[in-house]
């Protein structure tokens, strides 16, 4: 059986947590741009991982949303 390219990356299955480069790329931004955000208090970081910023894509839908509806 052969698993789907979006299951799996560089070998890996692919998790659900996103990487602040990941996290740029998917708000179209720079990882400058992340912590920015983070700092603001705009989009929330995974919390645990001291020294490691995971977001999930439901926080950055989140912030999307909020967003656009101003």
């Amino acid at each position: 059986m052969q698993q789907k390219t979006s299951d799996i990356t560089n070998g890996r299955p692919a998790s659900p947590y996103l990487t602040v480069e990941e996290a740029a790329e998917y708000l179209r931004t720079t990882p400058q741009g992340v912590y920015s955000l983070v700092k603001r208090g705009r989009i929330k970081p995974m919390p645990g991982r001291p020294g490691r910023l995971l977001f999930t894509r439901q926080a950055l839908d989140g912030y999307l949303i909020g967003r656009f509806r101003r």
